[in-house]
């Protein structure tokens, strides 16, 4: 089976720069008195709404008036993906409405819900399945996976088992399928889920697999 490795375009590039210098930006803001530093941070902010108009569909004033009344402090937005697999080994996958493309159910967490709340919740909202979650197999960083967010996303990665319910759609999904390994669309995932279900697979295949991670080397500022 073929099995492409994710890559990021440009205008993803571009997304991540502007998410990254409006969060420093914002950040700072929320800390410094220094009139100075207030001003060049106002300009940094701007310079990251101009580059992200330039990708983006909405116009560079609704972009400046978003990011100007977001002056809370920024992190990486929280997401779920869940891994449902049958007693024969299925993993199940819905296929999106916005792209056409399969993936495993998931989405944002909701502020006052656990994340492994979110999951179940989103497997039944995009599936029509009530699932028990079992396992955490990990926490992937969405720059580093393919993903064509604007935001950046911590995708923490669950595995399920179908406790009741049946395949339904929804506004979010056209068609909801089970799938042998073999017979996984590695060709038509959704961007970001390659790692994810390759990893799901190794889990499967050897339940003693480790949480998965990202990791890039940190070192103190000098």
């Amino acid at each position: 089976m073929t099995q492409p490795t994710p890559t990021s375009s440009l205008s993803q590039e571009l997304a991540w720069i502007a998410d990254e210098l409006r969060a420093l930006a914002q950040n700072n803001l929320q800390y410094t008195q220094d009139p100075y530093q207030i001003q060049r941070n106002r300009r940094v902010l701007q310079l990251a709404a101009r580059l992200q108009s330039f990708i983006d569909t909405r116009s560079l004033g609704e972009i400046e008036k978003i990011f100007a009344q977001d002056l809370e402090y920024l992190t990486p937005l929280a997401v779920v993906d869940t891994a449902v697999l049958d007693p024969q080994g299925r993993v199940l996958l819905i296929r999106r409405a916005d792209n056409g493309l399969w993936a495993l159910p998931g989405g944002a967490c909701d502020v006052g819900e656990s994340p492994a709340t979110a999951a179940a919740r989103e497997v039944w909202e995009e599936s029509g399945y009530e699932v028990e979650i079992t396992r955490l197999l990990g926490v992937f960083d969405s720059r580093l996976q393919g993903s064509q967010s604007g935001r950046h996303l911590y995708v923490i990665l669950f595995a399920g088992a179908p406790v009741g319910g049946e395949a339904k759609t929804s506004h979010e999904t056209t068609d909801v399928q089970w799938f042998a390994w073999d017979e996984v669309p590695w060709d038509a995932l959704s961007p970001g889920q390659f790692r994810r279900l390759q990893h799901v697979m190794q889990w499967w295949m050897n339940p003693n697999t480790r949480a998965y991670f990202d990791w890039e080397p940190w070192e103190p500022p000098t």
